[in-house]
């Protein structure tokens, strides 16, 4: 099958002009018949990767996904491009279905894996007469025990590989550590299979983590500033660790008259079903839930994801803040915790028997608590536990990463509770110890005579969660060693450790700096770690002019009301970044509509002349001109500002495909100018140089760009900046190219200027 078939496919169904990174490759092995498993971070398209090889290969595709509600959001979307698709499931009300994708006449059939293991053998034979395609296991984590959401009715899919014996099985997950991802090959019986690993890293989102001080307050403040974001656009959802958690919030929102959705295991399935509908479709902006909603809810303008409570796992929490931004639209991920969301060890193995799943459980969660109390980087903490190399310090896009850190030589304290550590023999967690250091006469400390330590009330002048901090900085540090069962864990001095008590004295130990945490300084501060919600709110460039940003604006509600009118979510007819491709470019006709990254065939026929409507009556009030010729750029270069630019001549306004794609890896996938030059899917390499004017272009047309990671990559130090902007400011005007050029030194001009 030829690459421009499959081109063809993607932009006739799916608007756009070239794959995303990995896709092309994973689409013609399954074109090929080759076993896959893909796993890929939330939004960076890997439901492409099964829904593609259908619509080429002309033949059916059978995806087993989780949840009915998962499937319903799919279906939806995809028959908005003009995709047969549908689903086999106990809500379904259309009888007929079953009989028509026995007989292959949808290009995609969605199925709990339930379903796939239960309809009859005659189910299968008939659907392999009319051709199967693929075989597709959405959250395929959840067939690994040792997967943060492990489910039994998953491992029943393999008995499937007898049945469906030359069809290309393809596993697809977000979320799946190295364990995992050798459990979901042996478990499915993949066979020699392609292994598709992407980056982990969401670019879009901020991730900040808060020290919780639960009470009625702590709500108030969080729905006052939540109200302030409804207005701007955009969803939130609000994940709580209980529903009594849900039941508290979602009053306060009723109480401040601020319209949200609620959603827990013990609401009738009606009532779940209708809140779902309602987030889904924009009719409500924020929705307050447990863990129960969305497993790969298919809505991409989820600008807030905010956890009231750390979730049980390092793969709970990054698969459901990755539900934030899939658009690609900058986005944040809030998690606010308390020290006894980490004393649920038990609760959360339940009646777990297999000790294999159980120590899954206790490290996942071990895991989970080390991200909430870390002092450094919150990107590079999440990736490098997927197995993800960051090569950077910081991110610049976490919270950590963007204040400034205390630091402190913290050489008495460390050695007053790592000595109490190895006083107590090492067998405790870190609460009998801290105890001992705070004078305490509790039962447990006199039954052990651990009243009679030395080492006993020498640290009253701290409380215990400060010392708890202390205890999980010498953790990160390799001064102290935790070692987790499935019931308990423990702590005692490492060999590290040791070497710093051995050099020490009762007054004297060698400095040992660290990083001041935001709860050791809140203790510090008498308790007060409640902090402002300074950052909650995104207030990205949208890179829009004002009236630009009224077209915008229109534009939304126009696609806000054709989805009603249709009985479909917003998103399905087109993303908000395709919406704002419009507004930038404004086309004049249906074949400039057609043109825009992101534009189907199918919302170019149903909904072209609503939109070019709206396009061409307000652009004639605002005074914005058609195709794209209203775009002024200025003439300033800022490193650290997301600004439009122009340092070269603006012949054209309209950014070529292959420019906007190069733009899309770089911004949005975060690849290299080395990658992208080289990126497999292209036919041959093209010069670096090309990439780098590429990004100036996209930049020069208003998209979002970060000047501090591209002067770093193509070596643009800040004193060659000023030089170029001593250049521009002398000959008054970016007109011409040359008349800069010839006030640079050559070796600036040549380097970093256009020839």
């Amino acid at each position: 099958m030829s690459v421009e078939t499959m081109c063809s496919v993607l932009k006739k169904y799916f608007g756009f002009s070239d794959f995303r990174p990995y896709q092309r490759e994973v689409i013609e092995k399954i074109i090929e018949k080759r076993d896959c498993l893909v796993v890929m971070a939330t939004g960076s398209g890997k439901s492409l990767c099964y829904q593609v090889p259908p619509l080429v290969a002309k033949k059916t595709g059978i995806v087993v996904s989780p949840l009915i509600s998962l499937m319903q959001d799919q279906v939806m979307a995809l028959k908005q491009r003009g995709i047969k698709a549908e689903y086999l499931g106990s809500t379904q009300k259309d009888f007929t279905v079953h009989s028509k994708a026995e007989h292959g006449q949808f290009d995609i059939l969605f199925m709990t894996p339930e379903k796939a293991c239960t309809v009859p053998s005659s189910f299968w034979s008939n659907l392999l007469k009319a051709g199967i395609s693929l075989f597709a296991v959405d959250e395929a984590h959840c067939i690994s025990e040792w997967g943060h959401d492990f489910r039994v009715e998953y491992k029943h899919l393999d008995k499937l590989r007898e049945v469906l014996l030359d069809v290309p099985f393809v596993g697809l997950t977000a979320t799946a550590t190295e364990k995992v991802r050798y459990d979901i090959i042996s478990s499915l019986k993949l066979n020699n299979p392609y292994v598709t690993i992407g980056s982990f890293d969401r670019t879009n989102l901020f991730y900040g983590v808060k020290l919780l001080n639960r009470g009625q307050s702590f709500i108030d403040e969080l729905v006052r500033e939540i109200s302030k974001e409804v207005t701007n656009g955009g969803s939130t959802i609000i994940y709580c660790t209980t529903i009594k958690d849900v039941e508290q919030i979602f009053k306060s929102f009723a109480e401040a008259g601020i319209e949200a959705g609620m959603y827990h295991g013990q609401m009738n399935g009606k009532a779940r079903e209708e809140s779902h509908r309602l987030f889904v479709r924009d009719e409500l902006q924020v929705m307050v839930a447990t863990i129960a909603f969305g497993m790969g809810i298919d809505k991409p303008n989820i600008r807030q994801v905010i956890h009231y409570g750390c979730p049980k796992s390092l793969e709970s929490y990054y698969q459901e803040s990755g539900r934030c931004g899939r658009d690609g639209i900058a986005s944040v991920c809030w998690l606010y915790y308390t020290r006894s969301d980490f004393a649920k060890g038990d609760f959360y193995c339940g009646d777990v028997k297999s000790e294999k799943q159980r120590k899954a459980i206790m490290e996942s969660l071990l895991a989970a608590e080390r991200y909430c109390v870390l002092t450094t980087c919150r990107r590079k903490f999440l990736l490098e536990y997927f197995g993800e190399k960051f090569p950077a310090d910081r991110c610049g896009n976490c919270d950590n990463c963007k204040i400034s850190r205390k630091e402190r030589d913290m050489s008495r304290e460390a050695f007053l509770l790592m000595a109490c550590i190895h006083s107590c023999r090492g067998i405790w967690g870190l609460n009998m110890p801290i105890d001992v250091l705070r004078g305490s006469r509790a039962k447990k400390i006199l039954d052990v005579q651990f009243d009679k330590l030395p080492l006993h009330g020498l640290g009253k002048n701290y409380p215990a969660n400060w010392w708890k901090a202390l205890g999980h900085q010498l953790i990160s540090q390799g001064y102290l060693k935790e070692i987790v069962s499935d019931r308990y864990r423990t702590i005692s001095v490492s060999s590290k450790g040791e070497q710093f008590l051995a050099s020490s004295r009762p007054d004297y130990q060698p400095p040992l700096v660290l990083t001041l945490t935001a709860e050791m300084l809140g203790e510090e501060d008498n308790g007060n770690t409640q902090e402002a919600f300074k950052t909650l709110s995104t207030s990205e460039s949208e890179g829009f002019s004002e009236a630009e940003g009224q077209l915008y604006q229109m534009l939304l509600e126009e696609r806000l009301k054709l989805a009603r009118s249709v009985g479909t979510a917003p998103y399905a007819i087109c993303g908000d970044q395709t919406i704002k491709k419009i507004a930038l470019t404004r086309p004049s006709t249906k074949a400039r509509l057609a043109n825009i990254d992101g534009v189907n065939q199918h919302l170019v026929t149903e909904y072209g002349d609503d939109f070019l409507q709206v396009i061409q009556k307000l652009s004639q009030v605002l005074n914005l001109s058609l195709d794209g010729e209203a775009r002024v750029a200025t003439a300033s270069l800022q490193t650290n500002e997301v600004r439009k630019v122009s340092l070269v001549t603006n012949k054209s306004n309209k950014l070529t495909p292959a420019k906007f794609e190069a733009w899309k890896k770089w911004h949005e996938d975060g690849c290299s100018i080395h990658e992208i030059a080289n990126f497999p899917g292209r036919s041959a390499p093209i010069k670096e140089q090309s990439v780098a004017e590429y990004l100036l272009e996209a930049a020069q047309e208003g998209l979002p760009f970060d000047w501090a990671r591209f002067s770093e990559m193509i070596g643009l130090t800040q004193g060659i900046i000023s030089e170029i902007q001593g250049a521009i400011s002398k000959v008054g005007s970016t007109d011409k190219l040359k008349p800069i050029k010839n006030e640079l030194p050559e070796e600036v001009s040549s380097n970093f200027l256009p020839s």
